[in-house]
């Protein structure tokens, strides 16, 4: 059972407007002038049930804090565990709070109210971290403990708007069907735990912290355990990993100076990747339309010089992961103007729609002093399978390096900072994988580790880094 200092204070209000407890006194609150600044949070001095009651079946509980306090979006960081079909209703005042439960109560059960950082006092907003009230119907509490971190997999990152989910082991389809009756949320480092748990076993899933809780979408977010863990007393240090088994399709917003016309009807748009407004050296052009196009053979679109001659060298292709978007492939030169002419006719989507006109792309790329090289010193590599160091910008996976030996040497780099991260590449296909759950295949995605520390290529400076990569 928990411990607490639990005061009686004769003249302490619990709630002000209580028949039961009455606070003596003036009509406006002053708090006294002069002292130290108060750093403490709010603690609890009285609760009724007591914290830690057992054999209670409470339809209103009261907590009162040693000083007056004020709360932040209490409903929404409330969990209630196990899980009850009603929200209780909640209601802070001076120094304390009312919980009323519209529920009845299981035997035998241990009950927690997490209230996350909801509380804090009223002068100096010094928040209480993680209150938690807990009662039992039964004659113990349950004592079983869950610890563990999320990392987002592609990116090594932490996203601390999950929920963590248990259920029972033996239910596979009940995080596709069920809310669960235990979840917790993460913390801002993507660490999370449980307590006061019955014995049992469990799955652990993640979600997004929606209203259903369940893996309805393969766009969401989603991670599991290989398999069920049994709670006899603390499960400590495990470790998943978030994957959207499906990306989400986002309308693209073009960039196209091509305008609908009521006389033209529907035509089509699209982006151009240049960076700012020339083409990096080191990538293909990226044309992105809004919908599956195709070619027609009869129209080609060719990329050229100035003089709109054809450049042998080029490739001109829709990318077969991605059919809205032509990838320009060519050996580009330093600070060289290319022109890349798209025939009215030259791409159809589904429905037959074509550009309005003739399009000529006119562009430059990038001189040589927009590059640098880079020395890269690796440790610790060896017992990993296939790792990929990659390099990324606003998220975005730019360049990708296997690693074979401690010294990697990069010749050209557009000047800039990127972050940088470890691909561990478990099937060598060169890039990241998600994972699935859906049907009989059960698969984690590949994991990716992130580094704090960025790589900076600057002009006329000697870019050198030292990685220790973890195993």
């Amino acid at each position: 059972m928990r411990k607490f200092s639990i005061l009686k204070l004769g003249v302490l209000a619990i709630w002000a407007l209580s028949s039961i407890m009455q606070l003596e006194g003036c009509a406006n609150i002053v708090p006294p002038s002069g002292g130290p600044k108060d750093s403490l949070p709010p603690y609890l001095i009285t609760a009724r049930p007591i914290d830690s009651a057992l054999g209670v079946f409470p339809k209103e509980i009261l907590v009162g804090f040693n000083e007056f306090i004020t709360t932040t979006s209490i409903q929404e960081n409330l969990i209630v565990s196990p899980t009850l079909k009603n929200t209780p209703l909640i209601d802070a005042r001076l120094n304390s709070i009312k919980i009323r439960i519209a529920d009845t109560l299981l035997n035998n059960t241990t009950y927690s109210i997490q209230f996350g950082d909801a509380i804090k006092d009223v002068n100096e907003g010094n928040i209480l971290k993680n209150f938690t009230y807990v009662f039992s119907t039964g004659t113990r509490l349950d004592t079983g403990k869950i610890k563990g971190k999320v990392m987002l997999a592609e990116s090594g990152r932490v996203d601390s708007t999950f929920v963590v989910i248990l259920q029972p082991a033996g239910k596979d389809s009940a995080i596709f069907k069920e809310r669960p009756n235990y979840y917790t949320k993460l913390n801002g480092k993507g660490q999370f735990s449980f307590n006061f748990l019955p014995k049992g076993a469990y799955n652990i899933f993640v979600l997004p912290n929606d209203y259903t809780k369940k893996y309805d979408d393969s766009t969401k977010f989603f991670a599991f355990l290989d398999s069920a863990i049994s709670i006899e007393t603390t499960k400590d240090s495990l470790q998943l990993y978030a994957f959207q088994g499906a990306k989400k399709q986002v309308k693209i917003k073009s960039s196209s100076t091509l305008k609908v016309t009521k006389k033209t009807g529907a035509i089509l748009k699209y982006n151009k990747d240049f960076d700012g407004s020339e083409q990096d050296i080191l990538h293909p052009l990226h044309l992105t339309f809004e919908t599956p196009i195709h070619f027609n053979d009869s129209f080609p679109i060719a990329l050229c010089d100035t003089f709109n001659k054809k450049l042998a060298g080029s490739s001109i292709s829709i990318d077969t992961a991605h059919p809205e978007t032509i990838i320009v492939s060519y050996p580009w030169k330093f600070a060289t103007k290319y022109r890349l002419i798209i025939p009215q006719a030259s791409i159809k989507d589904s429905l037959n729609n074509i550009l309005v006109k003739t399009d000529t792309l006119a562009f430059i790329t990038k001189n040589e002093e927009a590059y640098n090289s880079a020395t890269i010193r690796i440790k610790d590599f060896e017992n990993l399978k296939n790792p990929i160091l990659q390099l990324s910008k606003e998220d975005k996976v730019k360049f990708s390096y296997p690693i074979v030996s401690a010294l990697l040497t990069i010749k050209q780099l557009p000047l800039g900072e990127y972050t940088l991260s470890l691909l561990l590449d478990n099937n060598n296909n060169g890039k990241w994988d998600t994972g699935a759950y859906y049907g009989k295949q059960k698969l984690q995605p590949e994991i990716v580790q992130w580094f704090s520390t960025p790589l900076n290529i600057r002009a006329n400076w000697e870019n050198e880094i030292n990685l220790i990569l973890n195993k």
